[in-house]
């Protein structure tokens, strides 16, 4: 069980301190600058850094080691965040040195969650323990750190000031490449391969267009890229646009979009405890159904209602304990269909492609709200998101949802479940 616990606690200092940064950068800026603009900026270097290192960092992972990479990514996080207080105090900080470290910063958390994530089989194959509770595991501190981080965060800068919480950031991520360097051993991705990789002499390109064709040439696994990536798009609109919207337009304020919001997180964290402990006695297919169902449509619809705040509060934590059971399932699926030496280039290309809707629909997904209202915007989202999901529960890929015939007590490999 030590890799299972070493993987969880660099995960949870890991994601802490990545929220942490996304309020506490932020924050800092809008102190020092006082400039909105500026702070959209940072933003986008620091995300957009993110993505395209998430999309590209595949091929590194398979051929040096999620468990290296993981150690050398975190240390170089921790070293960008604490650069920037230090040149801050010396009058050493122009913005556009501050934009260059920012894009170091995601240049750097983009490999790092990606290594942690693909790590599970790895890590569940050592421990000989079943793969859908390391993901449940996993899954469990991801809805932690969304539902407990921001609130932390907020209250570690407010209580310290930004600069002093970007030198808790650095240490938290020094924390995380600590805890993977001592307690996961150092062979852990070996233990996990049936045989050497057939395409170690290839060149970077090819290495990471064997990762596109695991993922998009299979039925399963690109129709569930093609379900979360049109999901996603609906549950950005709604975080992001329409809830805001209806808060300001039911003279709610911005605490109710934090209620709404926290009902939703801190529900998903017990959806997810549920995963861990009986999700690999359920009937996969059912409930991965039955929990998108739960997980999206009814919150959405019920801010097209005239309801009092505390009924959508219900419906959302509702919905919540169906999201929490969802990430351990696409987890497990997702590991089961990549080889071995895939697993690297396979998440990164999944964590991509699923994200990439979301930032080119929000502009029109505005303007829809502009033009018609709210309403019934969040209708035709439900009816959008319903839709996807049927892809996967239904469609020609709903096969590769259920899980394999043959099921031992301890977990297979990650080439066994491929």
């Amino acid at each position: 069980m030590r890799p299972v616990a070493a993987l969880v606690a660099s995960q949870t200092f890991a994601y802490t301190g990545t929220r942490l940064a996304m309020i506490a950068l932020p924050w800092f800026v809008l102190e020092t600058t006082g400039s909105p603009a500026h702070m959209g900026l940072v933003t986008l270097f620091e995300l957009g850094a993110y993505t395209l290192a998430r999309l590209f960092v595949g091929p590194l992972l398979d051929r040096v080691g999620q468990r290296a990479v993981s150690i050398r990514v975190d240390l170089l996080a921790a070293a960008a965040l604490a650069v920037v207080p230090l040149l801050f105090s010396a009058g050493l900080l122009p913005f556009p040195v501050l934009l260059l470290l920012v894009t170091v910063i995601g240049l750097a958390t983009g490999p790092s969650e990606a290594a942690k994530v693909s790590l599970s089989p790895f890590v569940a194959a050592a421990s000989g323990v079943r793969l859908e509770r390391v993901t449940g595991l996993t899954g469990t501190v991801d809805r932690l750190s969304m539902t407990v981080g921001p609130v932390a965060a907020g209250a570690v800068v407010a209580a310290l000031g930004a600069l002093t919480a970007l030198y808790v950031n650095a240490a938290l991520m020094v924390l995380a490449a600590l805890v993977t360097l001592l307690l996961l051993p150092r062979d852990v991705e070996e233990r996990g391969r049936s045989g050497p990789d057939p395409e170690e002499g290839d060149g970077y390109l090819t290495r990471l267009h064997a990762g596109w064709r695991a993922v998009w040439g299979d039925l399963p696994l690109r129709t569930l890229v093609v379900m979360i990536m049109v999901t996603n798009v609906v549950d950005v609109a709604v975080m992001s646009l329409a809830l805001p919207v209806w808060a300001s337009e039911g003279g709610w304020g911005p605490q109710a979009v934090g209620l709404v919001a926290g009902a939703l997180g801190g529900a998903s964290v017990l959806g997810s405890l549920l995963a861990v402990a009986v999700g690999h006695r359920l009937p996969r297919r059912a409930v991965f159904l039955a929990a998108m169902v739960m997980g999206g449509p009814p919150r959405f619809l019920v801010l097209a209602l005239d309801v009092p705040l505390w009924a959508v509060v219900m419906v959302w934590a509702v919905s919540g304990v169906g999201g929490g059971l969802i990430n351990p399932i696409l987890s497990a699926v997702i590991f089961e269909r990549l080889p071995a030496r895939l697993v690297g280039r396979g998440t990164s290309m999944v964590g991509a492609l699923t994200r990439v809707g979301a930032p080119v629909a929000a502009p029109g997904i505005g303007v829809l709200i502009g033009l018609y209202g709210v309403a019934p915007v969040l209708v035709g989202g439900a009816v959008l998101y319903l839709a996807a999901v049927c892809l996967p529960a239904f469609g020609r890929g709903a096969r590769g949802m259920e899980r394999p015939p043959a099921r031992p007590e301890t977990a297979p490999s990650p080439d066994q479940l491929a």
